[in-house]
């Protein structure tokens, strides 16, 4: 592992989804120390408590190096409050809302802490260093537990007037459709995210549709999507249904912003089975001269874009430099 003592140049880097925190060091371009957390809070105080190990840990381990974290960014799937640093609500985290991260994170660490939306955070990441470099214009979609969203307008990370822009998996698709975690009916989230493909699978298999699959295979994306290359039919159906609906998700967003790439990620994307059929359903929703030239790619980054983002954002913001939108 790459090793340094330059206290100026260690950021931290912190991605908090609905199963996993990822926790890393990040210096010198790229990522020098990494740990994982099984996420398991209902509380805000055992969410607290999963944030002060992650955190000691890397505190321990950059000063076994020598060296201290200079600023720590924080990514984390949901409502994320940048301006006052708080965590609202996310609706893969039960039990947990109105977290004060950047008190609990900064108070630990002594040094700067910053917060965002971990799709954000992974965009961020694949605009700086990753496939979206050089464009002005992107748009990402992030599936996993939920689907997540992000947007660079014009050259910067833009988060609306609330701070929070980019929810893409709340794009309401099904008028009396499944309920999301949000609280609201038929959002992308209930069909495109690995939650969404688990649950197709498990219903065509209580229907009695024909597979290889069991119940228990049927309970997991990864699984199910091992199945799918296996040439099953209900687990490619259920890819299938989620790649349709990204599809028109992208169709509405090239319409509506006329972006210049489209970025897939997440770790249900890295299944290889959800960009062909989106791409294809993108085109047949978007009007002709505005999908012409639209650029679609698949993260570089992958599971570790929002911890990297997230400390490329810290470490530009510690910088004083202008990452959002006026």
């Amino acid at each position: 592992m790459k090793q340094s003592t330059d206290v100026a140049n260690v950021t931290a880097g912190v991605d908090i989804g609905g199963t996993k925190m990822t926790f890393i060091l990040w210096s010198g371009g790229s990522v020098f120390y990494k740990t994982i957390l099984p996420y398991t809070a209902r509380s805000n105080g055992k969410f607290e408590e999963l944030m002060q190990k992650g955190m000691t840990d890397l505190m321990q381990h950059a000063a076994g190096a020598g060296t201290a974290i200079a600023a720590t960014g924080i990514g984390c799937a949901g409502m994320a409050d940048q301006k006052l640093g708080i965590l609202r609500f996310s609706p893969n985290m039960p039990g947990v809302h109105d977290v004060p991260l950047v008190e609990v994170v900064a108070g630990l660490t002594g040094a700067p802490a910053f917060l965002e939306n971990d799709a954000n955070c992974a965009l961020f990441a694949e605009w700086v260093s990753g496939v979206a470099v050089g464009h002005r214009n992107v748009a990402m979609l992030s599936v996993g537990t939920g689907v997540g969203g992000a947007l660079i307008l014009d050259g910067h990370l833009y988060v609306g007037r609330h701070g929070y822009a980019g929810e893409m998996g709340h794009i309401p698709m099904v008028e009396r459709g499944l309920v999301c975690g949000c609280g609201r009916h038929g959002c992308l989230e209930t069909i495109a995210s690995g939650t969404g493909i688990e649950r197709y699978a498990k219903r065509a298999l209580t229907r009695g549709s024909a597979s290889q699959m069991t119940m228990e295979d049927a309970a997991s994306a990864r699984t199910i999507a091992v199945f799918a290359h296996n040439g099953d039919r209900l687990a490619r159906q259920a890819f299938s249904q989620s790649a349709r609906a990204l599809g028109r998700a992208a169709g509405g967003i090239i319409n509506l912003l006329d972006p210049d790439m489209i970025v897939l990620g997440g770790g249900v994307s890295e299944s290889g089975l959800l960009m062909d059929e989106m791409k294809h359903v993108a085109q047949r929703r978007s009007l002709p001269l505005l999908f012409d030239g639209v650029e679609f790619a698949e993260a570089y980054y992958r599971n570790d874009a929002g911890a990297i983002g997230a400390a490329l954002l810290a470490q530009e913001l510690l910088a004083g430099h202008a990452v959002y939108a006026l």
